[in-house]
Parts: structure tokens; C-alpha cells; sequence
């Protein structure tokens, strides 16, 4: 049983809660995740197989690839932190949320066990 609400619990939250950066949309069981921080490179145009091309050109063009692949990590560098920083978010914003249902049940036991030892216990109400 705590699996599965633990399970509903994560679901519920990852379709409703705005994560830290990226955004998060989780729809029957299945869930999205996608940066709002980090803007993807353009490729390059796609370099010229002509054999006649001048070495200046196919300098160039590989100039432009390796500009390319660079942009290309600092890019998949930042979704991955990025990528973090919401796991982190999110797993906390769980952590809380189960803490609180935990709590708020120990409560309930507590009160209940009071009444039947007839014993006024206060408890606070979700």
C-alpha cells in the first residue's frame, strides 16, 4: 500500500507542482520533463563533399563542426544541471509532502488511542 501512495503521491505532484527551472507534465502515468534554461545549437550546414573545394573552405567548415560540437556540450552540459536541480526540487517537495501525511496520521492514531482512554488529545486538522 505505500508504494502506491507513494506512487499517487509523486504523480499527483509532478503534474501539478511548476519545477525548479524546467517544466514537468505527467499525464496517465507517463511524464515529460524539458528545460526552460538551455538553448539548443543549429548544426552547421552540411559540409560540401566536393573534392575541387578549396582548403580555406573545408577549414572552414570544419571550423564551423567543431564550433558546433562544443556548443553542442556546454548545451547537454546545462540540461543535465539543470535536470538536477528540478530531481533535487522535486524529490524535497515529496520528502515534505509524505513527511506531512506521516505526521498528520501519528496524530490521528494518537487522538484515537486517547478516546478510547478516554483522554481529550488535541489534534490538527489538514
Amino acid at each position: 500500500m505505500r508504494p502506491v501512495l507513494f506512487i499517487a503521491l509523486l504523480a499527483v505532484l509532478a503534474s501539478s507542482v511548476s519545477a525548479q527551472a524546467g517544466t514537468i507534465n505527467a499525464t496517465d502515468g507517463r511524464g515529460n520533463w524539458q528545460s526552460t534554461k538551455c538553448m539548443a545549437p543549429q548544426p552547421p550546414m552540411p559540409m560540401a563533399h566536393d573534392p575541387e573545394a578549396p582548403a580555406d573552405a573545408v577549414t572552414a567548415q570544419w571550423t564551423q563542426h567543431n564550433q558546433y560540437v562544443a556548443d553542442a556540450q556546454a548545451y547537454m552540459n546545462c540540461v543535465s544541471q539543470e535536470a538536477q536541480a528540478d530531481a533535487d526540487a522535486v524529490g524535497q517537495i515529496v520528502v515534505r509532502a509524505a513527511q506531512k501525511t506521516i505526521q498528520q496520521t501519528q496524530a490521528q492514531v494518537s487522538a484515537n488511542a486517547a478516546r478510547l482512554q478516554n483522554k481529550p488529545v488535541l489534534v490538527d486538522q489538514p
